[in-house]
Parts: C-alpha cells; structure tokens; sequence
C-alpha cells in the first residue's frame, strides 16, 4: 500500500470559447476518496503495546511465556526459511460487536462486509497481484478463512453477531484500551468467544477509547492484538475498528495478524523521545525509531531520502524469491514494512515469514489440525461476479459463495474440495475452470449459462444461474464532447451515478480528452416495460453556474436527439456544495434492444453542456445501457429480490422490483435439508414462525428463473 500524493497546485490557463470572457481557474489538489482522506490526515495505530506492557507487569505465566517466545523469534528469524507451496490456512470467526441495527446497517454490518475485510487481510497476507497487498515483499504463505463449522459440529458462516445496544460502555465510548470509559477488554470478549485452540478470535468494534476513523484527534488505536504466547488463553484474538476492518487501503488488521504470529513492530523497543532505536530482532528489517516520531513528519513520505541514523549501512534481501534488497540507508528500508507506523505500508518481508511460520506451525498448530474449515454437508451452492453485462475481450471474475465451503478468495484450494465451473452460450461457446474463484476473459459473445459444481467429503452439488451473464461485441462508436479547459480538477462536476444496478463513484478530475468510456464496465440490464429511479450527484462552488445533464441514445444512432436526454439541472453561483438530483426513466417503445446503448452524464461549469462538441470546463462519463423485453436474463431478476424483514421473527415478505410472479419457493436449512416449501403461491407473504432460530436459504422460483435469498429466523 504505497500512497503517493502530489504535492504541488498547478496554476493552469483555462481558455474560454469564442462566447464567453477569457478566464483563468486554479484547479485544486487532487480530490481524495473519504478512506484516503481518513489515510491522508490522521495517523492509525496499534494499541498492542500497552496492552502486553500490562500483561508483563502484572501476569508472570504471561511473562515466562513470551520471554520464551522472544528467543523463539530469534531463532526462527535466523533460519533461511523459503515457504514451499503449501499454504497454511487459520480457521476465523469474527464477532460484530453491533449497537442492535438491522443486519448491513450502521455497526452491524453485512454478512458481505465481514467476507469483504477477510478477503483484504487475505490481499495483505499472499501478496495477491492486482490489489494493495501487492508490494515488493514476499507472500506470506499463511490465509485466513472464516470457519465453516461451529465448536458444537454445525455448520456456519463464521460470522458471529452480539447485540451490545445495552451494554452502556461500550454503546457511548467503545473498547476501553487507555481511556478512562467503556467496556474492559476482557468483558468484551467474555460475551463472546470461541474455542481459543480450534478458531483464531476476532472482534470488530465501533470505537476504541471513544475513537475511530471518523472520531478522533489526529491519531487513534486501529486494533490491538496478543502474541502468540497467549494461544489458548480467555483473552487470545485481536480486536480491529469496524472503520479499519473495512477499508482497503488500511493494512491495521493485517498488522494486528502479525501481532498474532509474533512478529513484534519492527522498531520495538524504542524511545523516540531519547533519540534510542529498536529492533525487532529479525535481520532483514533494520534497527530504526518509529516512523511516526520523525521530526519534521514523513509520515506519508513514501520518497524520503532521510538517513536511517540508526542503521545507515542496512544492506538486506527481504524478498527471497525475487532478490529484493533494501539498501537506501534511508527510512525507506523499514517505512514499507506492515509493522511499523507509517501511511506507506506494502510489505513483510522474508525473516517475517519465517517468524510467522514458526509461531502457527510450533505454538498456534492446533488450528492447523481444527475441524472448523471441515464441512460437514454438502454445499449449498451459489456465487457472484463484477458483472452481469460485459464487452467482448473483457475480463469477468466470478466468486465462490457457497456455504459449507470454505473460502481464502486466493484460489489456493483445499484438500478434498473440488470446483468445477463452465460457462456456455449455446453456440459453441464453452469456457471451464477448476479454480475456486476464477476470473473468465469472454472471447465470444453471448448469453452465458454459468454452472458451479462442488464436490466434497460429504458428495457434489451443482447450481446453473441461464444467462447469468451477458457478453457483447464493444458499443457503438458515439460521438465525443471536448472541454476546453481539462488536465485539472476544479472541485465541480459529478460525483456519483446510480440507475438501476449500475452505482458508480467518480470524481471532478477533467481528464485531457474530458471524456471517460466506462460502457463496459459499469453497465445496467433493464426491462423495456420498466420505470427505473436515475440519480446523478454533483458538487458546485460559489463562483460560477454548474450544469449536469444525463442523455440516452436509445435509437443506438451514434449521436443523442432532444428526446434521449433524460435529465437537465443546474444550480446557480454562490451555492457551492454537494446536490443530488432523481428523475424516473422508462425506455421508450422505439429502444433498440439486446445491445449495450450508452448513457452519457455530462457536466460543465457556467452554462450547459454541449453533449457532442466543446465545453468550458466539463467532463462526460458513458455508461451502459441494455435493454431486454423479458426476464430471461437471471441477473436482472436476481439483484433485485427483496426478502424482509431480516431478521425475521413470523411472516416474511417477498418482492421482486420487476413485478415477476412468484411461482414456488423453498426453504432449506444451513445443512442442506429443505424444511418448508410450497407450488401453490398466492400470497408474496410466507408464514415461518414454526421454524427453529438460525440462518435458512430461500429458493424462489419466478418463471423459468430460480434466485437464493438467505435471511435469519430469531
């Protein structure tokens, strides 16, 4: 994870078209995402320290145990340890500490969310290509996997969730880590805890001493973690800000994992204010103090050149595999490395590894031999992937979420676990994988019938999702809008673009072309007979008009008419700030059908823009359009079920946006075993207060379409 930022404020001359005054703007720094902002400001840090300072001081078996752990570290760490091939797999359950909201709301987060932070710590950790983790250090050979069976033998998700809304401390100021307020540490964890031996114990919280991202004064504790001396002990796991847990580009998590396979900050016992160095022990991280005591700050000085005074002569390959040396005599030898305290984290390096290694295969080796990533039932298949629409040559990934099935999204594999995907269109188009969670470059057009088979100890189970996704030849050409004035961002334009399923986040950088094509990736499905709510935000500043407009070429002409555009708004000077504007559409009954159109939002400041010529200052984004006059396309349907509420404790309600008829449903529990079921419909509500409490699956059968919902029975 290496942030650069630009540090200099260009000057641009903007030069204004033939009917306006000539004007110079002065574009503003680059625009950073709320996360980067949260990345950029403020300093995130471990609180682990003071909570093994306090465990030495006042627990002398703890005491004893890592003193012996200290000379295990040293030992490891000198040993020329290349991992082989096989990857060490720690089973995880993670308990959401939540303030009693719905589940995917506010602290409680989604069942989706939690895979999500698993699947960043998991980046970190393998050093997986084309995400953040991807730094020049090694792969750490060692994946985290949310358990698939429970300390009783049943099965679950992993996922464990405790209602702390009346719990006082902890629902005002959080986690009590070195504050003077909320719930202890140890009574955090003593409402809820797993088996310490068979599962590595995780709490995600809101606050930690009445801070988190959001809420803080400059600096706050993103998590805290035990070593691996504690393995077995009450209090064992790691506890990791909510905020923290689900944002990419934080690394605090993957730090706090180190923690639990020994591995100490790389500037350990230091004394920044004494001018004394630390030292992790481990050869090929250097001697340093702590980067975020270095005065003047290079914090976020991914580039320094400021000599390592501790370690100027620091000359050591940290990456085995490809050869790679630090040897700067600069705080760049140890400001990469994910345990110590900078904005530049990318890396672990190979002595790291071989710690970790011997920390989970000697001390923490029972979750090695825990049967909670061993299914105990078939799978209950289903899946998802980054689209549902997409252009020829482009590439799909596709992600295993089945249950009874564990899942590293590293495409690693399991022992006695088998995958087998394929993709047809029924025209001699046929694509297989083996992996768990592939990723299909679609050379042929077509509707895709996407079928996963797995197999396990436990037998096979398939699951087809028709034309599930849809691959066309690339859109049309259209015609392109210039701006005047581009290569800058001045703060207005649009910012965020939802219709339908498409949801995109974008930003008030006028490119050099002042136009962006995103037809392929960020594209919608929808019915001919439909209305769909388009909604367009957009920032403005006080000292000129903005403009946005939206426009749909529905005859595929190439070029947009007066009656394709489907939204004009604008807001006058002196009204800087966020506007949000919501229109209904419905295609029209001329549409051209089954074919990426593009929609055009289109923004420029002080007057409206020209949707095909030049602008002042404005920038375009196309998007994609396919419309359909069935429901034949799986995908349209199923992202848009609705089961609610869930929770739910008698009656749950069912709705699909496009208005499809319910034909059957059926219920199946989370080991497989249907419970309930009915063909005869006649009603969207469905009465299951005779059902046990625990996680169910719904099959819903809508024409030739089938659709899998999970919800809760409390």
């Amino acid at each position: 994870m290496n942030h650069k930022y630009s540090k200099a404020i260009v000057m641009i001359a903007l030069f204004a078209s033939f009917n306006m005054n000539a004007q110079t703007l002065t574009p503003i720094a680059p625009t950073l995402t709320s996360q980067d902002a949260n990345q950029r400001n403020f300093k995130e840090f471990c609180g682990a320290d003071s909570l093994h300072n306090e465990k030495m001081k006042n627990d002398p078996q703890y005491k004893e145990r890592h003193e012996k752990m200290k000379l295990a570290i040293k030992n490891a760490a000198s040993q020329k340890f290349v991992a082989s091939n096989d990857i060490l797999q720690v089973p995880v359950v993670v308990h959401v500490m939540h303030k009693g909201e719905a589940i995917g709301t506010g602290t409680n987060i989604s069942d989706e969310d939690v895979k999500l932070g698993i699947q960043y710590l998991n980046n970190y950790w393998r050093k997986r290509a084309n995400t953040l983790g991807f730094g020049e250090g090694v792969d750490m050979k060692i994946e985290f996997i949310l358990a698939i069976q429970d300390d009783n033998g049943n099965t679950t998700d992993g996922i464990n969730r405790v209602d702390m809304s009346n719990n006082i401390p902890y629902s005002t100021n959080g986690v009590n880590r070195s504050g003077n307020s909320g719930i202890s540490d140890a009574d955090l964890k003593a409402l809820a805890i797993w088996t310490q031996t068979k599962y590595y114990n995780v709490w995600i919280v809101d606050e930690i001493d009445n801070s988190n991202c959001y809420v803080n004064s400059g600096s706050f504790i993103g998590g805290y973690a035990y070593g691996a001396g504690a393995h077995g002990y009450v209090l064992d796991g790691s506890v990791v800000l909510i905020c923290s847990y689900l944002n990419e580009s934080s690394s605090t998590f993957a730090h706090e994992m180190g923690h639990a396979l020994n591995l100490p900050h790389t500037f350990d016992g230091d004394d920044p204010d004494n001018g004394l160095c630390g030292d992790d022990g481990i050869a090929d991280t250097p001697p340093h103090i702590r980067t975020s005591k270095i005065t003047p700050s290079i914090y976020w000085d991914c580039e320094t050149t400021t000599s390592n005074n501790c370690d100027s002569a620091f000359n050591q390959v940290i990456n085995p595999e490809t050869g790679y040396t630090r040897s700067s005599g600069t705080h760049q030898d140890h400001m990469f490395n994910y345990m110590d305290y900078s904005g530049c984290s990318s890396e672990f390096t190979g002595g790291q590894r071989a710690v970790s290694n011997a920390a989970l295969t000697v001390v923490r080796a029972s979750y090695l031999t825990s049967t909670a990533l061993t299914p105990i039932a078939t799978a209950v298949v289903d899946f998802s992937s980054t689209a549902t629409l997409g252009c020829i040559d482009q590439q799909v990934s596709f992600t295993d979420a089945s249950t009874n099935t564990p899942n590293s999204y590293t495409n690693s594999g399991y022992d006695n676990i088998s995958f087998v995907w394929t993709f047809d269109n029924g025209a001699g188009s046929t694509y297989t994988s083996s992996q768990q969670n592939p990723s299909i470059t679609f050379e042929n057009a077509g509707s895709y019938d996407v079928t996963l088979q797995i197999t396990n100890l436990q037998g096979t189970s398939t699951r087809t999702k028709q034309n599930n996704v849809i691959i066309t030849p690339s859109p049309s050409a259209v015609c392109t809008p210039t701006s005047f004035n581009n290569n800058a961002n001045f703060g207005t334009g649009v910012t965020s673009v939802s219709f339908n399923t498409l949801s995109n986040l974008t930003n008030t950088f006028v490119p050099a072309s002042g136009f962006v094509d995103f037809r392929c990736s960020k594209n919608t499905l929808i019915n001919a007979s439909t209305s769909y709510e388009l909604q367009v935000i957009y920032q403005s500043i006080d000292d000129f008009s903005q403009h946005t407009e939206v426009w749909i070429d529905w005859d595929n002409s190439g070029t947009f008419e007066a009656n394709e555009r489907v939204l004009e708004t604008n807001v006058e000077t002196d009204n800087a700030g966020s506007h949000t504007f919501t229109t209904p559409v419905t295609p029209p009954a001329n549409a051209t059908l089954n074919t990426v159109l593009t929609m055009r939002v289109i923004s420029n400041m002080n007057s409206s823009p020209v949707v095909c010529s030049n602008n002042f200052a404005g920038r375009a984004d196309d998007y994609g359009v396919y419309v359909s006059t069935t429901l034949g396309n799986e995908a349209v349907s199923a992202l848009q079920l609705k089961i609610y509420p869930n929770p739910v404790q008698d009656e749950l309600k069912i709705t699909l946006q496009n208005n499809a008829v319910i034909s059957a449903y059926e219920i199946y529990d989370i080991t497989g075993k249907r419970v309930m079921g009915s063909t005869q419909i006649t009603s969207n509500r469905i009465q299951v207060s005779e059902l046990s409490k625990g996680m169910y699956f719904m099959k819903i059968k809508a024409g030739n379409l089938e659709m899998v919902a999970k919800f809760i029975k409390k």
